[in-house]
């Protein structure tokens, strides 16, 4: 049994959409969910002019709804289907195949865009296992998105140059085209990417090791890691941040510092956060919160703890801040830091495992555990605890 065959039968998925298959140099294939978006075909129009690559490439779009979307959308999608297969039939595409997938009345309790991701990317991994290539790269992009003429060059590039690394994240600037876009549309996502810009920087100074940016559109995998790890999750929104997150424990990430990706700042309400729900937030509150600089601070003084623990194997609660120590509790996190002192394996590296313990799950919450109630913390900062940026 490959290992390919091994992940299908323990993360049930889909048989083979397609019989046709992949040209031996295929080397990407790129995953983009599509609900209702008819902006797809601009996004296919920018993969088209992107430059060539040693590589074939493959592009799988995996339209999609769910047993309780509208009447009106499911035939959007059956319009937006059969052109893309219209397409995909006279080779429209040159520089490269198109691969339509139509996905309906998916469980309510599954249905969305991690569920279509998944598909999808699964869908790419039994294609690159037909062509025996475990290190094929699998990227996934969403149907907002316009991509720069270096798009794959810059991929193979990167994948060339870190042979050891299976998980690559994009630069991105989001699309403020005004010929599109409202002006309220653009200023609010302004707001929002210099957030996550922010966030990014502040969580890299505290010393987390995974300071990565987690957007759908703007991440690679190769198809053996993809595996190992279980494939994507079906969440309907933060997949690519659970995903990435998970894939980072098992290797590094490759940062491609090259802005790849040009991801629409249009109000949405296709997944419960992210840039669409954030925008609209923004438009109709006219301010957005983020995390106080504090937060991060305390981070730091924590994970510094990390290598005078890992050298001596003993945690000594009075180094931890004790805002850590009211958010996880002394007896908890004694025993999170002795079970990696104890099963450590000889020669592995102590402060990685625990920073598998203390993950970007965890800082997520305990950022979270301050949020709306505005609790200030021993050191308050200058001015309000959260930021505000009003429009």
């Amino acid at each position: 049994m490959s290992f390919f065959e091994y992940y299908f039968s323990r993360h049930p998925s889909f048989s083979a959409f397609f019989e046709c298959t992949s040209k031996k140099n295929t080397g990407c294939i790129v995953v983009i969910p599509c609900y209702n978006d008819d902006f797809v075909f601009k996004t296919l129009a920018s993969l088209e002019n992107t430059a060539e690559t040693d590589f074939a490439v493959e592009v799988i779009v995996a339209v999609n709804s769910g047993e309780n979307t509208p009447n009106e959308i499911i035939q959007e999608n059956k319009r937006i289907f059969d052109k893309l297969n219209e397409q995909s039939e006279r080779l429209h595409y040159k520089r490269f195949r198109l691969l339509p997938i139509l996905i309906e009345n998916v469980p309510r309790k599954i249905a969305g865009v991690g569920n279509a991701r998944k598909i999808g990317m699964d869908e790419a991994v039994r294609r690159f296992d037909s062509i025996d290539k475990p290190n094929g790269i699998i990227a996934s992009l969403d149907a907002d998105c316009l991509v720069s003429e270096n798009y794959f060059r810059a991929i193979e590039k990167a994948h060339k140059e870190n042979p050891k690394k299976e998980g690559f994240v994009f630069e991105f600037q989001h699309d403020f085209d005004n010929s599109i876009y409202s002006a309220q549309e653009i200023e609010a996502c302004r707001l929002y990417e210099n957030y996550l810009r922010y966030y990014k920087s502040a969580l890299k100074m505290s010393g987390f090791p995974h300071s990565f940016h987690t957007i759908g559109s703007c991440f690679a995998v190769t198809a053996n890691a993809y595996a190992k790890i279980g494939g994507m999750s079906r969440r309907q929104g933060g997949e690519d941040f659970y995903f990435l997150h998970k894939l980072a424990q098992m290797t590094e990430i490759a940062e491609i510092d090259e802005t790849l990706v040009f991801p629409s700042p249009r109000i949405s309400e296709r997944v419960p956060f992210g840039t669409g729900p954030t925008v609209k937030n923004i438009v109709g509150n006219g301010e957005f919160r983020v995390y106080n600089y504090e937060l991060f601070l305390i981070l730091k003084r924590f994970f510094d703890c990390f290598q005078k623990f890992s050298e001596n194997k003993k945690v000594e609660l009075a180094d931890i801040p004790a805002e850590i120590i009211n958010f996880a509790g002394e007896e908890n996190l004694s025993a999170i830091f002795n079970e990696c002192f104890s099963n450590a394996q000889k020669g592995q590296n102590l402060k990685k495992r625990l920073f598998s313990k203390f993950d970007a799950f965890f800082v997520v919450k305990f950022l979270n555990s301050f949020g709306e109630s505005k609790k200030s913390p021993l050191n308050p900062p200058q001015g309000d605890f959260l930021r505000s940026a009003k429009m």
